[in-house]
C-alpha cells in the first residue's frame, strides 16, 4: 500500500522526510528512536539501491502523545550518527496530513500516477454508456497499444522473453493495484493461455452490475503484450467478469485467424 494521506481528526499527525546512510542497521535505529520519543510510526516508505552512499525513508506520524513539535522531532532524529538529514514534508489541510514529498510517483525509473477506482469507473461507465461498442474498441486499442510497449522494454530493457516476460507484465501491474493474477494455461506450443485477474481495477466498479463483460482496456494490454513477447497477432476473450457477477474476470487469449481472400 502506498501511504499518500492519512485522515486522523483529533489527533497531531505529521510527515517525516529522512535522508540517511545506506548501511545495515539504519531503520533500526530510527524506529527505535521514535519508540523512545512516543513517536507512531503510522506508515512507511523505504528507498535505497545498492551502491549508493544514502537512502531515503518517508514516514506518516502520529506525534500526539509525544509532547514534541515538528521541529522538535527534526532535531531529535538528526542528532542520529545515521542520519544526514530530516524534515517535515506534510501538507495539512484540515484533519487530512497529505504526502508532501514530491508531486511524482516513480515506478521502475518511470513516472507513474495513482486513480481512484471509483473515479475510473465513472469515467469508464459515461464512456460506456455515451460510446457504446466504439468505446470498447476505443479501449481495446488503447490497452494494446500500451501492451506493446510495455513488451518491448520488457524485452530491450530487462532481457525478458516468453513467459518471464508475460509474469512480469502481470506481476508489475499487480503491483502498480491494477490486479492479483494467476495462470490457469499457458501453452507455448499451441499459443494458447488463460489468464485469470482478480479484482480487475477496470470491473471493480461494474461488480455484479453488468449483463456483459467490462475490461476493453486491460483485454487490449493483454492481446498487446502477449502480440509483442511472441510475435503473433493475438485476440483475447474475456470468459468471466466481476460486472457479470462472477468471481474474477478470465481470458482466454489465442493467435487471431488470418483473413483469407
Amino acid at each position: 500500500m502506498v501511504p499518500c494521506a492519512i485522515y486522523a481528526p483529533g489527533r497531531k499527525v505529521t510527515q517525516l522526510a529522512i535522508e540517511g546512510k545506506n548501511i545495515p542497521g539504519t531503520l533500526a535505529k530510527v524506529a527505535s528512536k521514535l519508540a523512545d520519543l512516543g513517536v507512531n510510526i503510522l506508515s512507511g516508505l523505504v528507498m535505497a539501491e545498492p551502491g549508493r552512499e544514502t537512502g531515503h525513508m518517508v514516514f506518516f506520524l502520529d506525534i500526539t502523545d509525544s509532547g514534541l513539535s515538528e521541529e522538535e522531532l527534526v532535531g531529535e532524529i538528526e542528532e542520529l550518527d545515521v542520519v544526514v538529514k530530516a524534515e517535515v514534508t506534510v501538507k495539512k489541510i484540515g484533519d487530512m496530513a497529505i504526502n508532501g514529498t514530491t508531486h511524482e510517483t516513480v515506478f521502475l525509473d518511470k513516472r507513474a500516477i495513482l486513480l481512484d477506482v471509483d473515479d475510473v469507473g465513472t469515467m469508464f461507465g459515461w464512456f460506456d454508456r455515451t460510446f457504446g461498442t466504439g468505446a470498447h474498441a476505443i479501449l481495446f486499442d488503447m490497452g494494446e497499444q500500451a501492451g506493446r510497449l510495455v513488451a518491448a522494454k520488457l524485452m530491450e530493457l530487462y532481457k525478458l522473453g516468453g513467459r518471464d516476460a508475460i509474469e512480469a507484465f502481470l506481476a508489475i501491474h499487480g503491483a502498480a493495484g491494477w490486479f492479483g493474477h494467476e495462470i490457469v494455461k499457458y501453452d507455448e506450443e499451441r499459443l494458447e493461455f488463460v489468464i485469470r485477474l482478480h479484482d480487475n481495477f477496470e470491473c471493480v466498479p461494474f461488480k455484479n452490475k453488468k449483463d456483459r463483460p467490462m475490461s476493453h482496456l486491460v483485454r487490449g494490454g493483454l492481446a498487446g503484450v502477449f502480440s509483442g513477447i511472441y510475435g503473433h497477432d493475438f485476440g483475447v476473450e474475456e470468459v468471466k467478469c466481476l460486472a457479470k457477477g462472477d468471481p474474477y474476470c478470465e481470458f482466454v487469449i489465442k493467435p487471431r485467424e488470418e483473413k483469407k481472400d
